[in-house]
């Protein structure tokens, strides 16, 4: 019953702040070969028990999970290869549905919440990686500059092609949709973009959404990748 508690107790996620420093939180990891954005979407088919605990204990303790991309290795190595290299940034994943089809298999949807930097990673005896995370402040909410109107009715028409085609399955998109708004806009279009992981966690780390929105325009601008977004 001790060691019960014990473990219970060591894998307090939010709320709980690391002893290192008041500004820092021990979370769960669930590291993926995607990037999760805040207001984003993300399915995830959970299987394995270290998962299948995790996902548990956050419907319980109603505490997120963070989403971070594997840089290096991959989560089969993660369990016998140390050298498994983290992105520096990640965001907090809050699960909406869950569809527990089998005792073993659960189906859920959770949706991006803050984004944190990662200070240090460990991995339990479970195969769990815990990370202890310090917080990045949200996006500032900056209206839309008139020279970035053309990417935003770019993607209100993906959005409506996607929704109206269900491309994407069902509520690919977290109402409501914030067209007016740099950040909102510039998460989504970085989330559609066929970009790299690289390329992708560099958007995450952007502090300024403006600046994120500057960058994604450039790259829209290239008519090739403007081509492989629309069709």
């Amino acid at each position: 019953m001790h060691g019960q508690q014990a473990r219970i107790s060591e894998f307090l996620y939010i709320g709980i702040m690391s002893s290192k420093s008041l500004s820092t939180l021990q979370i769960p990891l669930f590291p993926l070969g995607t990037v999760l954005f805040p207001d984003g979407v993300i399915a995830l088919k959970i299987f394995e028990a270290r998962y299948l605990d995790m996902i548990k204990r956050c419907l319980r303790e109603e505490t997120p999970f963070g989403v971070i991309s594997i840089i290096k290795g991959s989560e089969i190595q993660a369990e016998e290869d140390q050298s498994t290299t983290f992105a520096n940034i990640g965001t907090l994943a809050r699960i909406e549905d869950f569809d527990p089809i089998q005792p073993a298999l659960y189906m859920t949807k959770s949706f991006g919440t803050q984004r944190f930097k990662l200070i240090e990673a460990k991995q339990a005896e479970d195969g769990l990686w815990l990370g202890e995370v310090e917080l990045i402040e949200n996006d500032p909410l900056i209206p839309i500059p008139q020279e970035h109107t053309k990417v935003v009715r770019l993607l209100n028409e993906i959005i409506s092609v996607i929704e109206s085609e269900d491309l994407l399955g069902e509520t690919p998109f977290k109402a409501p949709h914030k067209l007016d708004d740099c950040g909102w806009v510039s998460n989504r279009l970085a989330e559609l973009l066929p970009l790299s992981i690289a390329q992708k966690n560099h958007l995450l780390a952007q502090s300024n959404p403006r600046i994120r929105l500057d960058l994604i325009t450039e790259i829209i601008d290239d008519d090739s990748l403007r081509n492989n977004m629309i069709h």
